[in-house]
């Protein structure tokens, strides 16, 4: 018996010293927010950082060798909520125009264009922009008539269409990567949960049930599963799911929060930003396939 004890010990813990542990991307410990890769190889990734106390500012990150820059040098607006085009070309994000007035900007890095959708009147404003997979479309979050729906425009911000429109607060888009099905999450039923519809607004439906907030949903590359954060458990946690809602289950655990997981292109990882002893970095994460 003693013998095998003995080996299904060796056995977890052979399991323990297997399992990659996070890898850390980011050191200055600032506030981060809205990871998205933005080179169709992998070798890229756009964030928020505050970097000034009254700047949201959009950074450029090299996973090859860890460099940082600025991908707008020049701005003094704080800009956030980056979306990026599957092949790399467009950039899409909010933009502050003073007062919480919030345009939504659509940049062709190509052709060195871009285009917007102005704010409308009084504290309102664009949130959470996703680009289709054939960069044709783009969706957002804008509220009007007192609840927060769901619109489309086309990449050049024209043709503006409501989607989704529910009660309370729709927001956090994402294309399936056939671009037939859009995950997003909405408070219609008091407490954010996860939901998804087609493409054209039609066919909703719940995927998540749970009595706190989950947020910020994400396809994974293969479109099989859908990460979010939750604090369903008492702390912002990164869960994974499989697209129709099942098999839901906690991919960290820790004291301090893990949110905004977005997924490498080979679907192994998750880039999250996660709070350590009060600093927040950016880390990636293994998943298991």
């Amino acid at each position: 018996m003693k013998s095998l004890a003995a080996s299904l010990l060796a056995i977890c813990l052979c399991h323990v010293a297997l399992a990659a542990p996070p890898q850390q991307l980011t050191t200055d410990g600032r506030l981060k927010r809205d990871p998205v890769i933005s080179k169709p190889d992998g070798s890229e990734l756009i964030y928020v950082l505050l970097e000034k106390p009254n700047q949201l500012r959009l950074m450029k990150l090299s996973l090859k060798d860890g460099s940082v820059s600025t991908v707008h040098p020049d701005e003094t607006r704080s800009e956030f909520e980056p979306a990026v085009s599957r092949d790399g070309r467009f950039l899409a994000f909010v933009q502050n125009r003073g007062n919480l007035s919030l345009a939504l900007v659509i940049q062709d890095l190509v052709e060195n264009k871009q285009t917007e959708i102005p704010p409308g009147g009084g504290f309102s404003g664009m949130h959470s922009p996703a680009i289709s997979p054939n960069s044709s479309r783009v969706l957002y979050s804008y509220p009007e008539e007192g609840r927060q729906h769901l619109f489309e425009c086309s990449v050049l911000a024209e043709n503006k269409k409501r989607l989704v429109d529910s009660e309370g607060i729709n927001n956090w888009p994402d294309f399936s990567p056939d671009g037939q099905r859009v995950v997003f999450g909405s408070s219609r039923d008091d407490d954010f949960e996860i939901y998804v519809m087609n493409a054209d607004g039609t066919g909703q439906k719940r995927l998540t049930d749970s009595s706190k907030q989950d947020l910020r949903p994400r396809f994974s590359p293969d479109g099989k599963r859908i990460a979010f954060t939750s604090n369903r458990d008492g702390n912002y946690e990164i869960y994974l799911m499989k697209a129709d809602g099942t098999d839901q289950k906690r991919l960290t655990n820790r004291p301090e929060q893990d949110d905004c997981a977005c997924w490498a292109p080979d679907g192994k990882s998750l880039i999250v930003v996660s709070e350590h002893a009060g600093r927040f970095d950016l880390f990636r994460i293994a998943v298991d396939e």
